[in-house]
């Protein structure tokens, strides 16, 4: 098939456009900066303003929407104004426009890559991405909705940042079940051989961990002695953050110590 890939060229999208090319598919990825790979057709745009959708949407019969845009995500770091607003141009008008240019098209299979617990979450972030799932079903567009857990490299790049601190703040009792990137873009690329599912199962990691849990191993594979300095995390809090495991869906095989063996810290 041909595949347009939205967010090939970052964490995730790699691994699915290498898993889908692996495949034997014909895999399209829109990107503002278009990568070097011969392998894939690299379409120049932009979600966020809807240059070179039209055309990258054009012939094929598969799109894989993997792109979104969190600010605190990019940076490794929470700041206030993440609690009060993100930014919807990717999230929500890039959704938009990619469906509209699907229907025209006759896209057999939409899938969008989105979070476990964005339903009940308060986090503006995660409220655009509930939006955006809300707009795929309600497109009239063949669908498929796959969530993830939080992913390894994202509390790798959060915990690296306090790497420095002495002491480490952190809501210890707080469950995850983070999850490989690599092992989800797996799951992903099945999900695009099944065809259109709608709601898919959920997926996670294979372990369900405290937030203490996690920052120790992390800890203990990069070589720091930290205080962790557990601070009580208030009910309304949780559920701002929506739910952070599903422990009834599809699990990953990585584990996070695995993942941190396999990932050596970044050099400042």
């Amino acid at each position: 098939m041909r595949i347009l890939v939205t967010g090939g060229t970052g964490h995730l999208g790699r691994d699915i456009v290498s898993l889908l090319k692996d495949q034997g598919h014909q895999v399209r990825v829109l990107a503002r900066t278009p990568g070097q790979d011969p392998a894939v057709e690299w379409i120049q745009g932009d979600l966020a303003t809807g240059r070179g959708i039209t055309e990258a949407v054009s012939g094929t019969e598969v799109i894989v929407h993997a792109a979104t845009f969190s600010p605190a995500a990019r940076r490794g770091t929470i700041r206030p104004v993440d609690l009060v607003r993100s930014p919807p141009e990717v999230d929500i008008g890039g959704t938009r426009q990619l469906l509209g240019a699907a229907g025209q098209a006759g896209v057999a299979h939409f899938l969008y890559v989105s979070i476990v617990g964005v339903r009940h979450a308060r986090v503006p972030y995660l409220r655009l991405k509930a939006a955006a799932e809300e707009l795929v079903r309600q497109s009239g567009v063949p669908h498929s909705i796959v969530p993830s857990t939080q992913f390894y490299w994202l509390l790798d790049r959060m915990l690296g940042r306090m790497a420095r601190l002495p002491v480490w703040p952190l809501p210890t009792k707080l469950p995850m079940q983070p999850a490989d990137e690599g092992d989800f873009a797996a799951y992903v690329a099945g999900c695009v051989a099944d065809g259109p599912g709608e709601d898919r199962q959920p997926f996670g990691g294979p372990d369900i961990m405290s937030f203490g849990e996690v920052a120790e191993q992390y800890q203990a594979a990069r070589g720091l002695r930290r205080r962790i300095l557990a601070l009580p995390l208030p009910r309304a809090a949780a559920r701002a953050a929506g739910d952070l495991t599903c422990p009834e869906g599809r699990r990953g095989t990585t584990t996070w110590a695995e993942w941190l063996s396999r990932h050596p810290p970044r050099p400042e």
